[in-house]
């Protein structure tokens, strides 16, 4: 049998076991590829950007990562950001910042050149991973380049991603 149910609402029983619920049947499935509008809060994307090759450094300029474009499914959407950065170092006193950057503007920052710091041990690893909500919305279809800059905090020899280490980071797209 085929032929096409038309309806406006579909609302579930107000009361009993199932009180306020639509339930598809175990073995159907419920079809919304052609068109689903998510609601306000839900993710509806995710990416990921990882990294492992080791980057060297030897002065204290901010320096690109990595980066990324990201193609929006939504409008006015908001994106949840993790990002994270390891790296060693042999000298003291040693250390970095890390920064995020949306189509070459900063939008976080880890706080500063020297957030990941260390005064006294030498050839050390450190890292740390930090989140934020970046507000500023979305257009669909419209990329944005999100990148993960680095800023050493003294020119001796940083390396970034070294010996197996990561860095990188995670966007999930919210609906707004």
């Amino acid at each position: 049998m085929s032929g096409t149910l038309v309806v406006q609402n579909l609302q579930g029983p107000a009361s009993g076991a199932n009180a306020n619920k639509i339930i598809v049947p175990a073995g159907q499935v419920l079809d919304a590829s052609a068109g689903f509008v998510a609601p306000a809060g839900s993710v509806i994307q995710v990416a990921n950007v990882y990294s492992t090759n080791g980057i060297s450094v030897t002065s204290t300029t901010r320096i690109s990562l990595d980066s990324y474009s990201f193609t929006p499914v939504g409008t006015a959407s908001k994106f949840v950001i993790t990002f994270f950065l390891q790296a060693n170092w042999g000298g003291s006193p040693a250390g970095f910042g890390a920064y995020m950057y949306r189509n070459g503007v900063e939008i976080a920052a880890s706080g500063n050149s020297h957030s990941v710091y260390i005064n006294t041990v030498s050839d050390t690893y450190q890292g740390s991973s930090w989140s934020f909500i970046d507000n500023s919305g979305s257009t669909a279809g419209t990329p944005i380049t999100f990148e993960l800059r680095a800023q050493p905090y003294s020119p001796s020899l940083v390396q970034f991603s070294w010996a197996s280490q990561s860095r990188g980071f995670v966007i999930m797209e919210i609906a707004g």
